[in-house]
């Protein structure tokens, strides 16, 4: 072989090896960038976005579904210079039961005559409704009727109520005394409503009206 066929074969070879080496430098810094990417892209797959619809279901347990708080009682009449007794505030909400309407005031008819005010709502529980409070007395002749008892309270048990509390006594026969106070409605149990509070006796000529009796709670096992 001649020296000059031999100086080509060098060349080509140094030319061949440099064509070699500038293929794989950019092949090998592709296959680099692609494995940053993928080792960059696996962390936001990982904290995508929620699934549709997860969204309101987060924002419905985290508001719950709600109890609502009692209405006040409507005041009662006042006429011929007698005041009307007040309503009784409505009970809270629970956290999903509602709280027991106020009672409404008494009527004063006459000169002095005020009406008893209505008894509060009970409070609300998890589930259960609070209990209504009771109507104040109504009041004529100088005299005070007597106050509505508070609902009792609800608890666990879905569509069990506090018990009604009692309404007060009247004041009707003139001496100025007051009607008795109605008793509180018991409490309700996770399985049995609270039993309703007595009512206010009236008021005599010579003396006030007695406290009607607190009601029982609710039985704790069935049946109720």
């Amino acid at each position: 072989m001649s020296l000059e066929n031999i100086s080509w074969l060098h060349n080509r070879k140094a030319y061949l090896m440099r064509s070699l080496r500038t293929s794989i430098i950019p092949r090998t810094t592709l296959i680099a960038a692609m494995a940053v990417v993928g080792l960059c892209a696996t962390p936001a797959l990982a904290s995508g976005p929620a699934r549709p619809g997860t969204d309101n279901i987060a924002t419905h347990a985290g508001l719950g579904i709600l109890g609502l708080p009692g209405a006040n009682g409507a005041n009662g009449v006042g006429s011929s210079g007698g005041l009307g007794g007040l309503g009784g505030t409505g009970g809270a909400a629970g956290a999903n039961g509602n709280g027991g309407n106020g009672g409404s005031g008494g009527n004063g008819n006459g000169s002095g005559s005020t009406g008893g005010a209505g008894g509060a709502g009970g409070a609300g529980g998890a589930n259960g409704n609070g209990g209504n409070g009771g109507s104040g007395g109504a009041a004529t002749l100088g005299g005070t009727g007597g106050k509505g008892g508070v609902g009792g309270v609800g608890n666990a048990g879905t569509g069990v109520a506090g018990g009604t509390g009692g309404n007060g006594g009247a004041s009707t026969t003139g001496g100025g005394h007051k009607g008795g106070t109605g008793g509180a409605g018991g409490a309700a149990s996770p399985v049995c409503p609270g039993k309703p509070g007595g009512d206010g006796t009236a008021a005599t000529f010579g003396a006030d009206g007695t406290t009607g009796a607190t009601g029982a709670a609710g039985h704790s096992t069935l049946p109720c």
